[in-house]
């Protein structure tokens, strides 16, 4: 069974490939997301996740799907 870190994981990467609407957000050109609003989109939906989760999710992520840019202000999901 997934733990909520791993199901909140699993949600991003719907977000930030496949479905950014999921959290009512828009990805730019590039595929970046900014944090602030992903972590309210996300939160919207009734999930709860802050600055300080998402840094552990994409720090710790076996396949490595995610990168911040240099301050951490947009998340994109990287290219397999």
């Amino acid at each position: 069974m997934r733990n909520e870190t791993d199901k909140l994981s699993v949600f991003i990467s719907l977000i930030l490939r496949h479905k950014p609407e999921a959290a009512g957000i828009v990805l730019d050109e590039h595929g970046w997301a900014n944090v602030d609003e992903l972590l309210a989109g996300i939160n919207s939906t009734g999930r709860s996740i802050d600055t300080e989760i998402l840094e552990g999710i994409v720090r710790t992520d076996q396949k490595g799907r995610y990168s911040f840019n240099e301050d951490k202000t947009l998340i994109r999901a990287n290219i397999a």
